[in-house]
Parts: structure tokens; sequence; C-alpha cells
């Protein structure tokens, strides 16, 4: 008698689960050189929100053509990167456009509420379904300009990635924060030339600015941190004597 064979498609759909525990492991290796442990069921839907981004920008134009087949690298880690820098239990996501950095940073931190705002209608109806798929219950998203976004507590956090210059990014939120709460910008590296300060930021300062390698990537890319002061305090630029 001769030996049956394996089952019709048994070594594709091994080699498909052996490639899948690979990417597994690798992002969580990668996720934790940036500074954030990752559990499997974290790194799960991290590469499930990826597929959703795959699936729906062939209609809504989440992300760049560019960047599909580096979403990893370019958009889930580089998001991931920095949280080690947040602060408190509310974090507002400002310009998130496709969830980013919201998405991924909710999905590593579960104990933090978030707030995702975006004027872009389509962006968020995509970030309601990868709610509702991912069952991110710590994650609201909301469509409109922030300056109408309800009245709420301050929130502790503020990421941005880069969506307008830093003083513009400030004006728009700053006041959305506690004092002594931050805002994250992740911003492009600076060249040669470039300013070593963001301008002026009335009620808050630069508290640090960082350059963070990202796996996978050639350049770091830059972090600014800007804290809100206390009334009275001085801004960046001041001495604190006042005419």
């Amino acid at each position: 008698m001769v030996p049956e064979g394996p089952p019709a498609g048994g070594t594709s759909a091994r080699r498909r689960s052996a490639e899948g525990g690979a990417e597994l492991s690798r992002l969580v290796a990668d996720a934790a050189a940036v500074g954030v442990a990752l559990d499997d069921r974290q790194a799960e839907a991290l590469l499930r929100f990826r597929d959703l981004l795959l699936r729906w920008n062939r209609a809504f134009n989440l992300v760049s053509r560019r960047d599909t087949h580096r979403l990893l690298v370019r958009h889930l880690l580089d998001s991931l990167s920095i949280a080690p820098y947040l602060r408190g239990s509310r974090v507002l996501d400002l310009g998130t456009g496709a969830g980013l950095p919201g998405v991924p940073l909710a999905i590593a931190r579960g104990d933090v509420s978030f707030t995702l705002v975006d004027r872009s209608e389509r962006k968020i109806r995509f970030l309601h379904q990868v709610v509702r798929s991912l069952g991110l219950s710590n994650v609201r998203a909301w469509c409109g300009d922030v300056r109408a976004l309800p009245a709420e507590t301050p929130f502790d956090t503020v990421v941005c990635r880069a969506v307008a210059g830093v003083t513009q990014v400030w004006a728009l939120a700053g006041e959305r924060l506690h004092p002594g709460g931050c805002m994250l910008i992740m911003h492009r590296s600076r060249s040669a030339g470039e300013p070593e300060e963001p301008g002026d930021l009335p009620g808050g300062r630069l508290r640090e600015r960082k350059h963070l390698c990202i796996p996978g990537r050639e350049e770091p890319h830059e972090l600014l941190v800007i804290e809100r002061t206390a009334d009275g305090e001085p801004r960046a630029g001041e001495t604190g004597d006042r005419a």
C-alpha cells in the first residue's frame, strides 16, 4: 500500500504559519528595541491593524502607497517608539490620520485612554472600524477641528506626527494639556542650519529633544517633548523678569 501524502495545501499552510510566527517574533523583538514590551496578543493586534490598513488603503488612500511594503517599520514601530514618553492616563492624538501613532500606542498601552482627532471623515470611519475589529475599548475617534472638541478634562499627553510646524501644533492643542502635561511631536530629523529652538511657545517650554532609532530605518526621527508650564512660570527663552 502506498502511504498517503499530506493533505492538499498542508505544506503551504505550515509555511504560512511559520512565516506568521516569525513575523510576530520579529515585531516583539523590534518593539523591545524601542523600549516597548509586547505580548503575543498585542503583537497580533498590531499585525491585524496593519492588515486593515492595507485592505482599506486600496479605496481610502490612508497612507502613501510607497509605504505599503514597509508599514511595520515606517508606521507601526515608528509610532510605538514614543510610548516610553507618554505621561498620565489620558492622551490626545492630534491629526491622527489613519490612527498613527494613536492606534499602535493604544494597543501597547491598554491602561491609557486615547482620543484620536482628525478632520477627514473617511479616516475616522476607518478608525471606527479598527476600534470595532480590534476591540479597542480605550480608543475614541472624533472627526473635526481639535478646537471644536467638546470641553472635557485636560489631557496628560498630546501626541502628533508633524501635521504642521511646531508652534502651530502647540497653538492648536497646547491649552488642552494639564499643567505639567506634555506634547510629543514626532518631527523630521533636524537638518544643518535649522534653529535649535522651535519658536515661541506660550504657556510651554521645550523640555527635551531626542533622536529615536527605529529598527529597519536608516534615519532616526526626532522627538520634541514640550511641557505645559504652570501659570506664571517662564516660557522658553524668558528670564522670568517681566516689565
